[in-house]
């Protein structure tokens, strides 16, 4: 169960991350019907793509936090390997603060291979940032929006 789930998107030093217009668009959308809780999704796709995502239920509605309930976590897992996507990575949003990771997030993060997006809600645009984790820190990395099947 499970075999090849985690992706590796920054497995290329020179490869940009690439996230759909359309997922794009419709993860906006989902954390703007969320606002004022912060909001959060697994992102999967195959190689550094993003093709689709997966909302993520709160594991309690909070303000400055994101948690996930182990089964909503575990069927979302099992739909990225039944649909024969990887896991790309993490998306959530700041409603309130800069997209920048918080000592929270951090201390919260267990999956180095991935990619950890925030979004900013903060300013009348929505902010969008990148980062890969790599000697223990958050590094902002840059990325394509791009129409992809």
């Amino acid at each position: 169960m499970y075999t090849n789930l985690l992706g590796n998107p920054f497995a290329f030093k020179d490869t940009k991350l690439c996230l759909g217009k359309k997922v794009a668009k419709r993860l906006l959308d989902e954390a703007q019907e969320t606002f004022p809780y912060e909001y959060s999704a697994l992102l999967c796709g195959r190689g550094a793509t993003i093709t689709r995502h997966i909302a993520m239920p709160a594991g309690s509605p909070d303000l400055h936090s994101f948690s996930w309930e182990g089964p909503a976590f575990l069927q979302a897992l099992r739909q990225i390997e039944e649909s024969g996507l990887q896991w790309l990575g993490v998306l959530h949003t700041h409603p309130h603060t800069p997209p920048l990771p918080s000592e929270r997030d951090a201390a919260g993060w267990h999956y180095p291979t991935l990619s950890y997006w925030i979004v900013g809600m903060a300013s009348a645009v929505p902010e969008w940032r990148l980062y890969q984790w790599k000697h223990g820190q958050f590094v902002q990395r840059p990325y394509l929006l791009a129409d992809v099947t």
